[in-house]
């Protein structure tokens, strides 16, 4: 099928369609309350999957990182999410976070990969 002008019209559906995500990916980008709700959203989900497996966590790092201006900033945001996610597993925990404090070498993986996993699937932003 081809348009009135000649060319292919599902390609220029196509091309209008990636045009109007790249807009909005601009607007999410730039402005701070477009940025604001895309974190309220984006968050959630990251903390979702961060809850079924612990390569959501690195899900969630790219998808902050997606929505943040610069490298930078995703790694930042990145960072935060992976505090936001220590201290839901230390409210999940209970009364027994502080046992769980005690066991020294296993506490530093739980840290390392709750901020770790978090910053590397941030650094996505840089292929983006």
């Amino acid at each position: 099928m081809t348009s009135p002008e000649g060319g292919d019209a599902a390609g220029t559906d196509v091309a209008d369609g990636e045009r109007s995500c790249e807009r909005t990916l601009e607007r999410v980008r730039t402005e701070p309350r477009a940025h604001w709700l895309a974190v309220l959203v984006v968050v959630p989900i990251g903390l979702a999957l961060a809850w079924l497996h612990w390569l959501g966590l690195v899900a969630a790092g790219a998808l902050v990182g997606f929505i943040s201006p610069t490298v930078w900033h995703g790694l930042a945001g990145a960072l935060g999410f992976g505090i936001l996610v220590l201290a839901a597993f230390a409210v999940g925990l209970g009364d027994s976070a502080w046992r769980v404090l005690e066991m020294t070498p296993a506490v530093y993986v739980t840290v390392a990969s709750a901020l770790g996993l978090p910053a590397l699937g941030a650094l996505f932003r840089g292929v983006v």
